[in-house]
This record gives structure tokens, C-alpha cells and sequence, in this order.
């Protein structure tokens, strides 16, 4: 049987062969290259398995799609070639395709099960990555996304609490740089515990006062001359000084208000700063937009950037929590005006809302009040755990379907 063969033709068959395999080669490099960038200890041969596969999905969704593209094409080759040759074996007189020529398969319901079959890890985004088509299957492209993977990230009140949460989950997420903005020492030392955890220098401890202008513009020019332009908040520092509007002195019966200075205190962390450390993205990326020859942003493109401020159940009000109450409240406002004003320039804006967090804010509190005032009235009959909020907020930014307001209060029911 194969005495008949064509000597040319089996020649160009092996050189094919040949190019396939080199192909195929290119393909596993690319993979791996992308799991290095995913697992950065890939490329020390101490890859860290903590990162939950259901984590990773959905975040690498442009690249996924375009290694799926090229494995596709790589599939279509080899079962073109495949069936050349036994074509070419069996007396065929169709020559073999060489790999690069677009041919119509024989066999598509068997091409289309080995498409489906193939895994294909995802890979780290490209600074300058093209949207690719839709595929017939997998997860399509979704214009206007904003991938948490190797952008930069701006988190305020990050040595502890939620702050804490949260960087560490971006950091987890593939974030390209957090920087850990916080007024206590304790970020330098939990940078380190990030970037150890995380395998890379990811985590940068950022130490000052929230509301120091100055401060904020030297934390953004930083991060832009390292990193790149920052592309998500998370300005989650905050304070309370509880107490009643209005204190009667059980001796002398006269009334107290609640000192007008403690009040600007908590507005100036809990509302002006976040505030600015929001609109200090935007501005920095609207500046960015402008240098590349851009205006307003259109729905073809991805999204440019996120804004996630940090309310609070109190924003509906609560006894003892004047000045908190109306910070908080503040925040809704805020992001609804900038919602309007920011996506000019391609950022969203969002707030959520937590209940009582097991964080030192909510511990300060002290257990017997926490029993009594708190979790009767709490479905969960618990804290909240600050990695919850943080994965909720983690969902904000990279859903652009997700707008507005978004409440994580674990069932909170205050009574009147």
C-alpha cells in the first residue's frame, strides 16, 4: 500500500509535520507564559495552587479568548493534515494543507468536540491587547469590562479592617501594584506578608495622612512612574467618634451638643477624602486620555477605570452616630454625581454599604454591646467578615454591568 506513494508528496507531508509541531510548541510556550504571569512562581517551579479556579475564571476573559482563537486555528490545521495524509496514504489525490491554509474540514462535528475538549489556561493581559471576535464557544467578549489583572490600585485605610481585605484580594486577583495607603506603620509589614504570600512584589506600603493633599498627589505620582496610571480606588479609610447629638447633663440639666470639631474630623476622612482620592483617579486618567488623543469615552472601549467607596449601613442613619451617618450619606451622593460626570472619561463609580464587619471598628464597640444592639437584628446572627466585603467589592469593579449602590449587610434590620 504505501509503495504507491508519492515521494514529493510525503516529503511536503513531513515538512508539514514538521511545522505543525513547531506550531503546537509555540502554542505550549504561550501557555505558559501566560501561567507564569498568572503564577508568577510558575517560572521558579514553586507554583502556588491557593488561587481557587473559580477565582481565576472570567478574569482573564480578552486573552483567554484570543489564545482560544489561536488554538482553534491550530486545531483546524492538524485536522486538515490529519486528513490529508490519510487521504494521501490511502490514494487520495489531494494534497496535504500546509499549516496557515484555511481549508473546509470533512469532519466538523469531530473538530467542534475536540475544540470543546481542549483547556486552555488563561493568560496576563497585554498592556495593548485588541478585543478578539466572539468564538462560536467560550465566554465572548464583553465590550466596556474592567479586568482587576495587572492594573494598578489605589486602597486607602489598607493596614487593616476592609482596607486590609481588599488589597489583599486585588493583590490575589493578579493586580499588577496595590498601593497600601494608610496612616499606621503596620502597612509596611503587611506589604511584605502580601508580596511573600502572592509569590511577587505586588503590594507597596504607602504611609500618611489620608486627608494630606500633598500626600495623595506624591502616592499617585508614584505609582504612575513605577507602575502605570492607577485605574482603581478603593478609599476605605475611616473613623468614628460616636455620641448623641444632644447630651443632657444629668446634673445640671443643661444640654451638650456634639462638638462641631469632632464632626469636621470625621467628615474630613470619612467623606472629603475619599472624595478627592476619587477624583484624583479620574482626574489622572482623563489627563492620560487626552496625552493618547482621546475625549470622550465610548462603549467600544474598555473601561478606563472604577471607583468603589466604602458607606455604610449607619448612611441610613443611627443613634449615636451623627457625624458617621451623615459622612457616609455623603458617599451616596458623591458617587451618583460622579457616576454622571466620570464615565466621560471612561471610569465607573460605585458605593457599597456593609454592615457591622468583624474589623477593629466594630470591636471597639465591645462584645456585650455587639450581642445586644447588633446581631439580634442581624439575619446572619454574625459579623460580617471583612474577605466578604472585599470579594463583593472586587465584583464592582470588574462588573461594569454593576452600578450604583450595592448593600452587604448581612441582614440588617435596626429596630426603629
Amino acid at each position: 500500500m504505501f509503495s504507491n506513494l508519492n515521494s514529493t508528496a510525503v516529503n511536503e507531508l513531513f515538512r508539514d509535520a514538521c511545522k505543525l509541531g513547531e506550531a503546537n510548541l509555540k502554542m505550549q510556550q504561550d501557555l505558559f507564559v501566560g501561567w507564569s504571569r498568572l503564577w508568577p512562581g510558575l517560572s521558579g517551579r514553586v507554583m502556588s495552587t491557593s488561587t481557587p479556579f473559580a477565582e481565576v475564571r472570567g478574569q482573564w476573559a480578552d486573552t483567554l479568548e484570543d489564545l482560544a482563537q489561536k488554538q482553534r486555528a491550530l486545531v483546524d490545521q492538524q485536522f486538515d493534515f490529519a486528513r490529508k495524509a490519510i487521504g494521501l496514504t490511502f490514494g487520495s489525490t489531494e494534497k496535504a494543507a500546509a499549516p496557515g491554509v484555511t481549508t473546509e474540514p470533512k469532519a466538523p462535528k469531530a473538530k467542534a468536540a475536540a475544540c470543546e475538549a481542549s483547556s486552555v489556561p488563561p493568560a496576563a493581559t497585554a498592556p495593548t491587547v485588541k478585543p478578539p471576535a466572539p468564538v462560536e464557544s467560550g465566554r465572548p467578549y464583553i465590550s466596556g469590562t474592567q479586568n482587576i489583572v495587572q492594573k494598578v490600585a489605589v486602597v486607602t485605610g489598607a493596614a487593616s479592617g476592609i482596607g486590609e481585605a481588599v488589597a489583599r484580594e486585588l493583590a490575589h486577583r493578579g493586580a499588577k501594584a496595590v498601593m497600601l495607603v494608610d496612616r499606621s506603620d503596620h502597612a509596611i509589614a503587611l506589604a511584605s506578608a502580601i508580596n511573600e504570600a502572592e509569590g511577587r512584589e505586588v503590594a507597596i506600603a504607602q504611609v500618611g495622612d489620608t486627608t494630606d493633599a500633598a500626600f495623595r498627589k506624591r502616592v499617585f505620582n508614584e505609582a504612575a512612574e513605577k507602575y502605570g496610571i492607577v485605574s482603581i480606588c478603593v478609599p476605605a479609610a475611616g473613623i468614628t467618634r460616636d455620641a448623641l447629638s444632644v447630651r443632657i447633663d444629668k446634673e445640671t440639666g443643661k444640654a451638650e451638643l456634639y462638638p462641631v470639631e469632632t464632626f469636621r474630623q470625621v467628615t474630613e476622612v470619612n467623606l472629603i477624602a475619599p472624595i478627592y482620592w476619587a477624583i484624583e483617579m479620574v482626574a489622572r486618567i482623563a489627563e492620560d486620555r487626552r496625552e493618547r488623543g482621546l475625549k470622550r469615552w465610548e462603549p467600544e472601549e474598555k473601561i478606563q477605570g472604577a471607583v468603589v467607596f466604602l458607606g455604610s449601613v449607619s448612611s441610613q442613619g443611627n443613634k449615636g452616630q451623627i457625624s458617621y451617618a451623615v459622612a457616609k450619606a455623603g458617599l451616596e451622593g458623591a458617587a451618583a454625581t460622579l457616576t454622571k460626570e466620570a464615565i466621560f472619561h471612561g471610569v465607573r463609580c460605585g458605593v457599597i454599604h456593609p454592615g457591622f464587619t468583624d474589623t477593629p471598628m466594630a470591636k471597639a464597640l465591645g462584645q456585650e454591646f455587639l450581642d445586644k444592639y447588633v446581631l439580634p437584628y442581624t439575619q446572619l446572627r454574625r459579623l460580617i467578615r471583612p474577605e466578604e466585603i472585599a470579594d463583593a467589592i472586587c465584583f464592582m469593579i470588574s462588573n461594569s454591568a454593576v452600578s450604583g449602590e450595592l448593600w452587604a449587610d448581612a441582614g440588617w434590620h435596626p429596630p426603629a
